[in-house]
């Protein structure tokens, strides 16, 4: 299979500064995917830091719920 990454973050903060912490996010998590055995080239990222929220950022837990990676399965041979 071949999966996308996909990072994400509260509305806090600068635009700029919260893309970069959802590149972060989800190198670290395909970092950790490849040193258990899932190799690189199957695993694509992209940050979208506060653009695609599944919760309004109007409380602390709705912002906690918004900081994730989530993972997609894009191909399966």
């Amino acid at each position: 299979i071949e999966i996308e990454l996909s990072g994400h973050t509260s509305s806090e903060g600068e635009a700029k500064m919260n893309k970069e912490l959802s590149l972060k996010r989800v190198e670290s998590c395909r970092k950790y995917l490849s040193g258990n055995g899932i190799s690189e080239d199957r695993i694509s990222v992209v940050g979208y830091g506060p653009d695609k929220p599944i919760a309004p950022n109007d409380t602390e837990l709705n912002r906690a719920i918004n900081r994730r990676v989530e993972l997609k399965v894009t191909r399966i041979q």
